[in-house]
C-alpha cells in the first residue's frame, strides 16, 4: 500500500485531498497527509477529511509512510519542490505547468531518471474517458484523414497575475493536439495574444499548430462572457467528426459528414453527404481520479506515466515557444 501528501490546498489542491480521502476510504492507498503554509486552511480541510495536517513540507521528506507527493502549489514553487521531493527519494506528481520555463523542466526530469523517482505531471486531459475514446478511434481510422482540430477554453474573470492563458489554459491544448497526432511536437507554432488588462499577462490567445499540412487552432480566454464556461474540442477527419465538451466527461459526438468529391467530365464538385450525428455514451469516470489511480499505480508497480515529466516538458517547451511566437509575430519551428 501507499502513503501520500498533498501539497499545497489551494482550488485545486482541495480536490486532490478529496479524491484521495475518497481512494483511502477506498482502500486503494493507507495513507493520506495534507501540507500547506496557510495552517487555518491546512487545519480545516484536514478536520473535514480526517486527514493529519502540517505546513512544513520538509517534515514530509524524512517521513517514512510518505512514498509520493502531489505538488498543487502556485507554478513558480513547483521545480524547487519535485526537486527536493525526488532527490529524498519520493515520487512525484506535478500539477500542469511542470515548470515555469523549459530549463527548470529539463533538469527536473533529468533528476527523475537519475534518481530512478516516478516524476509524473498533471495534464488531466490525457485521462479524460471521452478523450481516450476519442484517441482509440483516430488510431483505428475511423476518423479518415485527420484535417483540423480545434479548441475552445474560454470563460469570464478576474486574470491570473502569475501567468497568462498560453501556460495556466493553452498548455492543456498543445499537449492534447500532439497526444492526438502521435506527435511530440508540432512541425510549427505561431500564437497571437491580447492584455487588455494587465501589460505583461494575456488574458486571449489564439495558437496555431502546423502538423504537416494539418492545421489545429486553440482560443483561449479569459475575456469571454458571452459563452459562460466553455471547454470544447472537435476533430474534423475526411470521414467523421467528433466533438467533446470537456464538462461532459461521459459523452463523445459524432457527425458522420464528410464533403465528398466528385468529377464530372473533368469539372471536380464537391458534395456534402451528411448521414446524421450520435452519442456514444463513455461510462462515467472523474478524470481527476483516473489521473491520481494511474499515479498510484505507476507508483506502486514502477511504470512510466502516460503524462509523464517528458510530456510536462514538452508542454512548457511549446508554450514558450507560443509566447516568443506572440512575442516576435513569427512562427517558430520545431524542425
Amino acid at each position: 500500500m501507499t502513503g501520500i501528501a498533498v501539497i499545497g490546498t489551494g482550488y485545486w489542491g482541495k480536490n486532490h485531498v478529496r479524491t484521495y480521502s475518497e481512494l483511502a476510504n477506498d482502500g486503494v492507498i493507507d495513507n493520506v497527509k495534507i501540507c500547506d503554509l496557510d495552517e487555518k486552511r491546512a487545519r480545516e480541510l484536514g478536520e473535514a477529511f480526517n486527514i493529519e495536517y502540517l505546513t512544513d513540507y520538509k517534515e514530509l521528506i524524512s517521513d517514512p509512510k510518505i512514498d509520493a507527493v502531489s505538488i498543487v502549489t502556485p507554478s513558480a514553487t513547483h521545480s524547487q519542490l519535485a526537486k527536493e521531493f525526488m532527490e529524498a527519494g519520493k515520487d512525484v506528481l506535478v500539477e500542469k505547468p511542470m515548470t515555469m520555463n523549459a530549463e527548470e523542466a529539463e533538469k527536473l526530469v533529468k533528476i527523475s531518471e537519475d534518481t530512478g523517482r516516478i516524476l509524473m505531471v498533471g495534464h488531466i486531459f490525457r485521462h479524460h474517458p471521452a478523450v481516450k475514446e476519442l484517441k482509440h478511434r483516430i488510431d483505428l481510422g475511423e476518423f479518415g484523414k485527420i484535417q483540423q482540430i480545434s479548441s475552445n477554453r474560454l470563460s469570464f474573470g478576474a486574470p491570473r497575475k502569475d501567468m497568462g492563458v498560453i501556460y495556466a489554459l493553452g498548455i492543456h491544448e498543445v499537449d492534447m493536439f500532439c497526444h492526438l497526432m502521435d506527435r511530440d511536437y508540432p512541425d510549427t507554432i505561431f500564437a497571437a495574444t491580447s492584455r487588455c488588462l494587465q501589460s505583461n499577462i494575456e488574458e486571449t490567445a489564439m495558437i496555431t499548430m502546423d502538423f504537416g499540412g494539418i492545421r489545429t487552432y486553440a482560443l483561449e480566454s479569459w475575456l469571454m462572457p458571452a459563452y459562460g464556461k466553455q471547454r470544447d474540442l472537435v476533430v474534423v477527419g475526411s470521414e467523421k467528426t467528433a466533438k467533446i465538451d470537456y464538462l461532459k466527461p461521459q459523452e463523445l459526438q459524432i457527425f458522420d459528414i464528410r464533403i465528398a468529391e466528385q468529377d464530372y467530365d473533368g469539372n471536380t464538385a464537391f458534395n456534402v453527404e451528411n448521414e446524421g450525428s450520435y452519442t456514444i455514451p463513455i461510462p462515467y469516470a472523474e478524470p481527476l481520479k483516473e489521473e491520481l489511480r494511474h499515479f498510484i499505480k505507476c507508483v506502486e508497480d514502477r511504470f512510466t506515466p502516460i503524462s509523464g515529466g517528458s510530456i510536462g516538458q514538452r508542454a512548457v517547451v511549446m508554450a514558450e515557444a507560443a509566447l516568443e511566437s506572440a512575442r516576435t509575430g513569427m512562427v517558430v519551428s520545431f524542425i
